[in-house]
């Protein structure tokens, strides 16, 4: 991804991982004392099989690379994993499990769709506008000299042990709500919706908006994240992800991404437009959605 410098710097450590690319998986035994062995290490990364052995682990250590081909979006897991290590004759041995942890998180990929889209409109100005003073709650912040009082959050500030004050979205900000399909009916179409979700939320992020996350029965992103592509980025990665019953988000500018004619998504998007929001949406596949938007139909491969 060709991204400014200074959204690189904000990113994940050492380097976000996008679909598509190539991981590597470094793989270690430390001794204390005399070197020891044999020794070997088995398990499972992303679903494959992984297995080395040595004869010894010297002093400083032993590694083996493993190198993931085109890793897809979602976590990475190290699952299964088993040391074994015996006497050199062989006659005593053991083996000792190790807990799953996850190793990546693979982030989806995205372009801009600026110039395409259905009904698409564009904001003009780059920069973002100023927060704190509009009538739309949109999430929290440290207390600073001259807030007034009256916006202390008491509850959060108890919670983070400082005090907090409610920050509102100026008047005219882009608010996007995307609303996305709560059961992708397979893999490659969860990536689709992920992958245009992630577009629409890069554009209108740098653009100076604001976005929220949603699908009907799914935990939807924070408020305070609105503006943070990294945490869009890593709730895609995750998608379908955590159940809960959040409500539809509040938005300017409604857009639905979906594989599938969920009443609920419909109705969450009909229901922006009646409230005043511009709608439109990307339908993947051939699901008869009975929308009242705009629609753009596309597959599963990626660019659009």
């Amino acid at each position: 991804h060709d991204l400014p410098e200074h959204v690189l710097r904000t990113g994940p450590l050492p380097a976000p991982i996008f679909e598509g690319d190539d991981l590597s998986v470094e793989v270690g035994l430390n001794t204390t004392g005399s070197s020891r062995g044999p020794a070997w290490v088995a398990g499972s990364v992303a679903g494959s099989d992984v297995n080395f052995g040595t004869g010894l682990v010297p002093t400083t250590g032993w590694r083996r690379t493993r190198v993931l081909r085109g890793v897809r979006r979602g976590s990475v897991g190290a699952t299964r994993w088993r040391i074994g290590s015996s006497d050199p004759l062989g006659f005593f041995r053991g083996t000792r499990a190790c807990p799953d942890i996850e190793v990546a998180l693979v982030l989806p990929r995205f372009g801009s769709l600026a110039g395409r889209g259905p009904a698409r409109e564009l904001e003009a100005s780059l920069v973002a506008p100023r927060a704190g003073s509009g009538t739309e709650l949109f999430g929290i912040r440290e207390y600073r000299p001259g807030d007034s009082l009256r916006r202390i959050h008491w509850r959060s500030s108890a919670r983070h042990g400082e005090l907090v004050v409610r920050e509102y979205e100026p008047p005219g900000a882009k608010t996007l709500g995307l609303f996305l399909d709560p059961a992708p009916a397979t893999v490659d179409v969860a990536d689709q919706v992920a992958r245009i979700a992630a577009s629409e939320a890069w554009d209108c992020i740098r653009e100076g908006g604001r976005v929220t996350l949603w699908a009907p029965g799914l935990q939807a992103t924070e408020p305070a994240q609105g503006r943070d592509l990294w945490a869009v980025l890593e709730w895609l990665a995750r998608y379908p992800g955590a159940p809960a019953d959040d409500p539809p988000p509040p938005a300017t500018e409604a857009v639905m991404v979906s594989g599938t004619a969920d009443a609920r998504l419909v109705e969450a998007v009909e229901s922006a437009r009646r409230r005043g929001a511009r709608t439109r949406g990307w339908i993947i596949g051939e699901a008869d959605v009975d929308l009242d938007a705009v629609v753009e139909r596309v597959g599963v491969g990626w660019p659009l």
